[in-house]
């Protein structure tokens, strides 16, 4: 049998966060027993991690994919390896920015309904946010629900985010295509950031590129924007209601969700970038 590999990480979230091997620097993996050429799932032998929460620890396994497989937990480390292991591979964590990603709609209110997939802009994007939430790697992120509209820039002020992404999808004649963002017109900010996040989406969709839309806070959807503390975007990336659009991305949603995780990591290097750059008077 192969020897197993020696990784260091650290446990976040029931999750193994990996430091080492270099390569393998940031992915986030399982631990399972079962070996990788067994015919059964890496689930059915998954090494419960709860007592290591937030410890660093040395695992030996044989890695693939999002497991480790064969895994054994060596050791945790001592508190002046982990004291030293944080500052080296923590320090990322600690500066990453957070997002609040806001479902559109409610689930008894849910928007617009495709008549023939009997999909609704709520149903689309409430699936949709757990695959980007897998892939982004530099930006802690939040799903959020709408209590009351109401209340809605209220509640996430509450949670403080650096920035806000509401994910929604357009509709009007069944035939008008195509991918914007919308954002306050009086932050600068927001428009930067629509900007990034519209060329991740229409780049990838290859839809009609409708491009970012400043909004008052009179217009519609400019009641979240205004009034939320942070850059807010109301992200439209395709028309629900056109039946070709929809296949689209039905058919690409994984990229979809790879899309909308690189707009926020490099929404996140940005406003990191901004705290760094000293202001000129």
């Amino acid at each position: 049998m192969k020897k197993g590999i020696q990784f260091f990480g650290i446990v976040s979230g029931g999750k193994f966060k990996i430091f080492s091997p270099q390569h393998l620097e940031g992915v986030v993996v399982g631990l399972t027993i079962i070996r990788r050429q067994k015919a059964k799932s890496p689930e059915s032998g998954g090494i419960n991690l709860s007592q290591y929460e937030d410890k660093i620890i040395e695992v030996s396994g044989q890695a693939e994919g999002e497991w480790i497989y064969s895994a054994v937990v060596v050791e945790e480390a001592g508190p002046v390896l982990s004291d030293f292991l944080r500052k080296v591979f923590c320090r990322e964590e600690d500066r990453k920015k957070y997002c609040v990603l806001v479902i559109g709609h409610t689930k008894d209110s849910p928007g617009i309904v495709n008549p023939g997939k009997g999909i609704s802009e709520f149903e689309f994007n409430n699936n949709l946010v757990p695959l980007i939430e897998k892939k982004v790697k530099h930006t802690k992120t939040q799903k959020f629900y709408r209590r009351r509209y109401k209340t809605l820039p209220g509640d996430i002020n509450t949670a403080n985010p650096d920035f806000i992404v509401s994910l929604h999808c357009n509709s009007y004649d069944k035939r008008t295509s195509g991918t914007e963002v919308l954002y306050y017109h009086k932050s600068g900010m927001g428009k930067q950031l629509g900007e990034i996040l519209l060329k991740h989406l229409a780049d990838f969709l290859k839809l009609p590129n409708r491009g970012i839309k400043p909004k008052t806070v009179e217009d519609k959807g400019g009641y979240l924007l205004g009034y939320t503390k942070a850059p807010c975007l109301i992200a439209g990336p395709f028309f629900i209601d056109n039946n070709k659009d929809l296949e689209h991305v039905m058919e690409n949603l994984d990229g979809l969700a790879d899309a909308y995780a690189g707009a926020l990591d490099e929404i996140s290097r940005v406003l990191i970038n901004e705290e760094e750059i000293p202001l000129h008077v």
